[in-house]
């Protein structure tokens, strides 16, 4: 027994020896002889991986580091070869190399010798420099004044073909041997070609093909009816003569100096100018690799192909490929980016990747599969224009989670590969350059791909000016599934402010399914440009638009169902981007349940959109929240309700009614003049007598609630308002119900529903009015029109005058002072309905006129 004991500790003991973790250390200032250890580091990245075996760490002190990082050694599962930098501290592992040594060379260009090959470069095209850690431009017409290098600032081609352009105005240089970019009218994408010949009209290029994609659609022959820019717009580039711009450079290969304008046109201080060195800051050749928390600047990283099972985390890649297009590229697409990923199961998690010519993550799918892309901030990339994205992969398996990305020249994401996710990311701000793009696009082809997209943010894409005619929208799709899409499920995704369809798909698509999204503020809904070929297989069900409309062409392809298309808002603040709908809003409760969909939901029904009110307020991006259905708990205060109060029919009825409504279907529990009642939804209290009444809301077995004071009015008599002008007797009705009967003498004369009747009357006539309900009584009125005389002007400064019912005849008036004085006692004549009266000799004050009828009528006037 004893022996069999320590026959297997001995075979422990083996295999944890094996595994056994060792850490070296790295420093700026170690030395490659040294023992590796914290107290002690080597000196350079090649030394520890060296000396590094399966399970090893290599832990990189703060400082920058030239020397590029190439591992091309094996970790195994669970025993990765890890290189991180020592907590706290910023590592910085650059592709490029500061300069010295400047003289002036004419006007405010400066000028160096040094050798700008770049390691694994292609004749030049990776050769960059860098102000002050700013990208500097290489020397071009025309130039770029505003120093953005979104605006492509280019001039207008004026006719052409594959091997020249006519263009006007260029700069008077001899153009041979430089570059000249072009971007087509289309503005789908660009191309590079070196300048055989030049004059001042008219550059010669190495020819292309315009017979085939991309040049067939992007070349002079090409004509848009797009103003400024008919045929495609260009600039030439890479020639010392053209260095007359601050933030300009050109390198001049046989001499070996490079020439400089900086941006304020002063000689550069040594050491703020750098260069690219080579292509890659760091290559992973081997497979269970891991790098933590390590900056790169000015080169790329590349996993090679069957390097697998590697990964970032935490890292950041800034200009990590910057260039121009290949001088024979006859793609619309490269394969550079600032992360090249040619390995099975590489995970990429909470890095930051900015400013790439071209895209910033590139997964080839004829190499890499089973990927991961998770938390990672990618911005600025795609300044070529061309079909690249901060995100481009054509493997399958993809995971595509929680990254915000941000300012790209074209696609905002492409995803092409099979069985993929693309999930909770926060994308914007794409098509800065190209057109015809989408914030998400891909391209299909025969095979069912099998991919979801869900809760991702698509937003804020508007194609540049020139890509299209004022009249028409800049093509900047939400969601774009271009030629032969097929097999997405696609949903809980918001799209807003697009410049052109929320979805965009193009010829054969099929097995589509847009299930529960949210499109607001794009310029259509949806659009297809079918082209002949068949859709079939498709659903649109549960989505919200605030445009129309659902499809293009041929919507019977589509199976459209439960959608909502309005203007008005069902959401708690869509222009804050707050996509909640509110509670009783318009979508709620009014979807389908989706046969093989499995959607949590509140209510009798899911809502219509990518959020469920009660349901998780999920968001996208680095910091996403999940969607799992649940929401905070309901508050008492999360619902809304309406209170109503009717009175009672009639006086003494005692039958008022108070309703209640909730915009949130709950169970609710409210107390009522010393009565408790339980309801859902809606309730209604009968027979209630007229009063004042406290009522308070709450959730069963929740906490607080919600108080209002009620009100039940009792029953009303019917009144109102009445006047008498001439012989028009005029009443308006302030409390009664119509319609109401109209009487005179005892006789009927007519009904109204109006509140404001007339009648013509003569004095002594007995009008009368009743409402509908005997119980609210009725308006009787003796006309007498003396009651109704006004003196005029009142007050008067000494003559005024009475209207009297009658045209003629006498009537006796006093007039009285304020202290009842009688100052005046006459019979007056009738003159046309009116009574002159003087009180021009009598001092200012209050009077009172008494006209003597069979009841004396008393008229208050006051003189001035």
């Amino acid at each position: 027994m004893k022996k069999t004991l320590l026959l297997l500790f001995l075979i422990l003991f083996s295999v944890s020896s094996l595994f056994a973790q060792t850490t070296f250390y790295v420093a700026t200032d170690g030395d490659d002889s040294n023992s590796g250890t914290e107290a002690s580091p080597f000196a350079t990245f090649s030394k520890a991986v060296s000396e590094m075996a399966a399970g090893d760490i290599c832990v990189i002190k703060g400082g920058v580091y030239e020397e590029e990082l190439i591992i091309n050694k094996n970790g195994t599962v669970g025993n990765y070869l890890t290189f991180k930098a020592a907590a706290g501290a910023d590592v910085e592992i650059r592709a490029t190399k500061a300069l010295n040594g400047w003289q002036l060379h004419n006007d405010n260009i400066y000028k160096t010798s040094v050798d700008m090959q770049v390691k694994d470069g292609d004749n030049g095209r990776f050769r960059a420099v860098y102000h002050n850690e700013n990208y500097m431009d290489l020397a071009r017409w025309p130039n770029n004044t505003d120093n953005n290098r979104w605006t492509v600032d280019c001039h207008p081609v004026d006719d052409g073909d594959g091997n020249h352009f006519v263009v006007s105005g260029i700069q008077n240089i001899d153009w041979t041997g430089g570059l000249v970019y072009y971007f087509g009218a289309h503005s789908g994408a660009s191309w590079t070609r070196t300048i055989t010949s030049s004059s001042s009209t008219r550059i010669d290029f190495t020819a292309v093909d315009t017979s085939k994609w991309p040049f067939s659609t992007h070349n002079p022959q090409t004509w848009r009816n797009y103003p400024g820019n008919n045929r495609g717009q260009l600039f030439l580039f890479n020639k010392l003569e053209a260095l007359d711009h601050a933030r300009e450079w050109y390198y001049d290969n046989s001499a070996k100096l490079l020439y400089l304008q900086t941006a304020d046109g002063t000689i550069p201080a040594d050491g703020t100018v750098e260069y690219a060195t080579r292509k890659f800051a760091a290559q992973i050749q081997g497979d269970y690799i891991k790098l933590e928390g390590i900056n790169f600047f000015g080169g790329s990283i590349k996993i090679h192909n069957n390097a697998d099972n590697n990964e970032l985390i935490n890292c950041s890649v800034i200009h990590g490929s910057e260039g121009h297009d290949s001088l024979t590229n006859t793609s619309a697409q490269v394969g550079e980016a600032a992360i090249e990923v040619l390995g099975d199961n590489t995970i990429i998690k909470g890095c930051t990747v900015n400013h790439s010519s071209v895209s910033g993550i590139v997964i080839s799918g004829w190499a890499a599969d089973d990927c991961t892309l998770e938390g990672n901030t990618i911005s600025n990339t795609d300044y070529v224009g061309i079909h690249a994205s901060p995100i481009r992969t054509s493997g399958d398996n993809m995971k595509i989670l929680k990254n915000t990305i941000f300012n790209t020249g074209r696609d905002g994401m492409y995803v092409a590969g099979q069985n993929c996710e693309i999930a909770y990311n926060d994308v914007s701000a794409s098509q800065k350059i190209n057109s015809d793009s989408g914030v998400f696009y891909t391209v299909g082809n025969n095979n069912l791909k099998n991919n979801e997209i869900h809760h991702n943010w698509f937003h804020d894409a508007t194609a540049p000016s020139y890509s299209h005619n004022p009249s028409d929208p800049g093509k900047a799709a939400g969601i774009y599934l271009d030629n032969n899409s097929k097999g997405y499920t696609v949903h809980h995704n918001v799209v807003w402010n697009v410049s052109w369809s929320g979805y965009q798909v193009n010829w054969n698509n099929t097995h589509l399914d847009f299930y529960h999204n949210t499109i607001w503020n794009a310029e259509r809904a949806m659009d297809a440009w079918v082209n002949g070929y068949v859709q079939e297989n498709n659903k649109i069900y549960n989505n919200f638009s605030n445009v129309g409309d659902w499809f293009s062409e041929t919507a019977n392809d589509f199976d459209i169902q439960d959608n909502l298309i309005t203007s008005e808002s069902p959401f708690e603040d869509a222009d804050n981007q707050n996509f909640m709908p509110k509670a009783g809003s318009s979508v709620m409760d009014e979807g389908r349940v989706i046969s093989g969909f499995e959607k949590p939901y509140n209510g009798s029904a899911p809502d219509i959109g990518a959020y469920e009110v009660g349901g998780t307020r999920w968001t996208a991006g680095v910091n996403a929240i999940e969607d799992t259905g649940e929401g905070d708990p309901w508050s008492i205060f999360d619902t809304q309700f309406t209170i109503s109060a009717t009175s009672e029919t009639c006086p003494d009825k005692n039958n008022g009614k108070v309703t209640i409504v909730a915009d949130y279907q709950e169970n609710y529990v409210f107390s009522f003049d010393g009565t408790d009642y339980d309801f859902s939804n809606e309730k209604t209290l009968e027979n209630i007598d007229p009063g004042t009444y406290d009522l308070c809301i709450s959730l069963k077995d929740g906490t607080g609630s919600q108080c209002f004071v009620v009100e039940v009015q009792e029953g009303a008599h019917i009144t109102g308002k009445s006047s008498l002008s001439k012989k028009t007797y005029s009443l308006s009705i302030e409390q009664g119900t119509a319609p109401f009967n109209v009487s005179l003498n005892g006789e009927f004369l007519y009904q109204t529903s109006s509140s404001n009747l007339s009648v013509t009357v003569n004095q002594g006539d007995v009008v009368s009015i009743k409402s509908s309900k005997d119980c609210e009584g009725e308006i009787i009125e003796t006309i007498d029109f003396y009651k109704s005389i006004v003196a005029y002007p009142n007050p008067t400064s000494g003559i005024f005058q009475f209207d009297l019912p009658v045209d003629e005849g006498r009537i006796f008036i006093e007039l009285y002072n304020i202290h009842s004085q009688l100052i005046s006692s006459k019979l007056y004549v009738i003159n046309n309905g009116k009574v002159n009266l003087n009180l021009e000799n009598s001092p200012s004050g209050i009077y009172f006129a008494k006209i003597i009828n069979r009841e004396p009528i008393f008229v208050k006037v006051i003189k001035n």
